[in-house]
């Protein structure tokens, strides 16, 4: 979801006269708290189950912080600050609630293949669970199953808005001239 963000952000922007190269008249501060917290929720992603919950809750907090931080810092960019930020609210509450797992809705899991439904279900995926009865705020789960390779996947409410944030401040880092203004604001 935030790689298609990206994508269609670059993409729009550039159609419409933007340029990354406007970077310097809107400035990120603290571009490598993001990046960073990116990093470590792959390299959390790539652990053995065996050894992802004892550094679950630490290294997620981290990297949501790191975010949070980035947010703060650049809360001059409103759309930016608001959309990202409710997002990384999103999924912190909802994986912090479940047990440091982000819940998958049994009907966007039906849509796996039945290799990758049999890993989910097994819990050999260590950043993901199948809802059951227990699951707590489903609806801020994956509950969105997207085909699209490379691009697709599960998605929540948070990754739409974390999503949608990212292509709102690519757009105002790119300041395209033939976009109206209140897209072009972050």
């Amino acid at each position: 979801m935030l790689s298609l963000a990206i994508l269609l952000a670059l993409v729009l922007g550039w159609c419409t006269g933007g340029r990354l190269a406007r970077f310097v008249e809107t400035p990120l501060y603290l571009l490598p708290l993001p990046i960073l917290a990116l990093l470590i929720q792959r390299a959390l992603a790539l652990l053995p189950v065996e050894h992802y919950l004892p550094w679950a809750a630490v290294l997620l907090l981290a990297s949501y912080a790191m975010l949070f931080l980035f947010l703060w810092r650049n809360r001059r960019l409103k759309r930016t600050a608001l959309l990202a930020g409710l997002g990384s609210l999103c999924n912190l509450a909802v994986i912090a609630a479940n047990g440091w797992r982000m819940p998958v809705s049994a009907a966007a899991a039906e849509l796996l293949s039945p290799e990758g439904l049999a890993q989910l279900t097994s819990g050999a995926v260590p950043m993901y669970a199948l809802e059951n009865s227990s699951t707590r705020l489903i609806f801020l789960g994956d509950v969105i199953y997207c085909p699209i390779p490379f691009l697709g996947g599960f998605a929540s409410v948070g990754d739409i808005l974390l999503a949608a944030g990212v292509f709102f401040c690519l757009l105002a880092v790119m300041k395209p001239v033939k976009l109206p203004r209140w897209m072009v604001l972050g």
